[in-house]
């Protein structure tokens, strides 16, 4: 059961930070909208305006490039694992 909570937790701890950066990444986005940018030089206008463009793509880290590490995937995951650890004991 200790190996069991150990890879959970590892497998917790990456899908936090994938969500924490998923955050922080629309966070950028929001911030450099409420800058003013249309007050801005054009060429500093341009640059604010491709930033915000480029952080409407939400950034993920992905296992694989299959799966997106969120805390829903972990969640999910979780729940898969716990199934099978019932079916497992119930058959002992």
């Amino acid at each position: 059961m200790l190996f069991y909570f150990a890879v959970n937790f590892e497998a917790f701890i990456y899908c936090f930070v994938g969500e924490y950066l998923s955050a922080k990444s629309k966070m950028i986005g929001d911030a450099a909208y409420d800058s003013h940018w249309y007050n801005f030089p054009a060429k500093e206008s341009r640059m604010i305006l491709l930033l915000i463009m480029r952080s409407q793509k939400r950034l993920t880290i992905t296992s694989g490039k299959i799966v997106d590490l969120s805390l829903e995937q972990f969640t999910s995951v979780v729940k898969a694992s716990l199934s099978y650890i019932s079916v497992l004991l119930a058959m002992y």
